[in-house]
């Protein structure tokens, strides 16, 4: 541990570099062998037992990327002491969706998942390189997060509640106004709402606070994206 330490932290993860297309065809492979369990007749006890396993790294996903930290040398400043990030809070809402059926964290988990954190792992900006513990955390935690939203419909066959476009998109306003509360009173940057994520879309949005503002009107069109196809079904 000394020797990590007086090493200094890892570099950053260089984005689609052989580690991150790795992690990547991982991830897709991850979600297709859960959503063919998941088909498969009665759903089957590799489905059953791969939901276990996904809940437990969901919920173990914030621990793992504190350690993950300390064991590479990196510093635990408070842009992480608190589980505050919205990738956390999908994480949280992925194990319950899996571990309780909650209605609400199956929604979280689709929504945000797939339309936040997806951009994470196609443009990571707080990812460590390979093979520091950092980035088999980040992972576990973010690519986990894009396989339970993928898994909940297409190897579940969960569907949103009527209004759940609207709904998620309403607790995303209160996770903005708590992170950004957090963020002005501790100087931290939980959701990228003081400082953008460098490499991410979010840069292409404008200054601050335009950025921010422009982030919470696109997140409602693209989850009436996301939306969709549950509502066509629903109209058959």
């Amino acid at each position: 541990m000394p020797a990590l330490l007086a090493a200094g932290p890892p570099p950053l993860l260089p984005h689609f570099g052989g580690a991150h297309i790795a992690a990547l065809v991982a991830t897709a492979a991850a979600a297709a062998l859960m959503i063919a369990w998941g088909r498969g007749a009665g759903g089957g006890r590799c489905a059953r037992r791969a939901e276990v396993a996904l809940a437990v790294l969901l919920l173990t996903s914030y621990p793992a990327k504190i350690l993950a930290r300390y064991a590479g040398g990196i510093p635990v400043n408070v842009d992480v002491m608190f589980p505050l990030h919205l990738c956390d809070l999908a994480a949280l809402a992925g194990f319950f969706a899996l571990a309780l059926r909650a209605p609400l964290a199956a929604e979280l988990t689709y929504f945000w998942g797939l339309a936040g954190t997806v951009q994470a792992i196609l443009t990571p900006s707080t990812c460590y390189d390979f093979p520091s513990p950092a980035y088999f955390a980040f992972f576990q935690l973010h690519a986990g997060v894009v396989v339970a939203a993928l898994y909940l419909p297409l190897g579940l066959g969960w569907r949103p509640r009527p209004g759940a476009v609207l709904r998620v998109w309403v607790w995303g306003l209160g996770y903005v106004a708590v992170a950004a509360a957090v963020d002005f009173a501790a100087g931290a940057n939980y959701g990228f709402f003081r400082e953008p994520a460098a490499g991410s879309l979010m840069v292409w949005l404008g200054p601050w606070p335009i950025y921010v503002v422009a982030m919470v009107a696109v997140a409602l069109p693209v989850f009436a994206l996301l939306g969709l196809p549950f509502a066509r079904r629903a109209g058959r």
